[in-house]
């Protein structure tokens, strides 16, 4: 099963570190997975991304069909996964992120917690805002180019 994930949450991180994963986004989980877990690991965005566990074996396989031959996709594979962690919920609906992972996408105290369809992406606030400022001369064309792919 497929999560689907959308919209924006603004949380902050408390005294340890861990995050409120909003109930609207863990309602997405598997209900399989008694421990609601993620795994989070580095955005290919200067962000953190957290898929459900079963979206993560999903994107493992897909990862694993890769040539490993191919210098650039173990470069790929060996960036993508090196700091991936599996992370559980508490029953609060909490997770402890770890420093080494905040410090990659430069998140301090302030989370944006962003759905994007399979995925969560976690973002320092600054950071969003000027990404997202930075992306918007591209927003006509992405709509020009996908526009047509998403709708036939």
């Amino acid at each position: 099963m497929i999560s689907s994930f959308s919209g924006e949450s603004k949380h902050s991180l408390d005294d340890k570190g861990r995050l409120n994963v909003p109930a609207k986004f863990r309602r997405w989980l598997n209900e399989d997975d008694a421990e609601y877990s993620f795994v989070v690991t580095k955005g290919l965005d200067p962000c953190l991304i957290a898929y459900p566990f079963a979206e993560w074996d999903i994107k493992s396989e897909k990862l694993l069909k890769l040539s490993e031959f191919n210098k650039i996709n173990r470069a790929f594979i060996r960036a993508f996964s090196r700091n991936a962690m599996r992370l559980k919920c508490d029953k609060q609906g909490r997770i402890l992120i770890p420093q080494q992972l905040l410090a990659l996408a430069n998140i301090q105290k302030e989370v944006v917690i962003v759905g994007v369809l399979n995925c969560l992406e976690l973002w320092d606030p600054e950071m969003l805002a000027s990404h997202a400022e930075s992306q918007r001369s591209l927003d006509d064309e992405y709509f020009e180019n996908l526009g047509g792919t998403i709708s036939s």
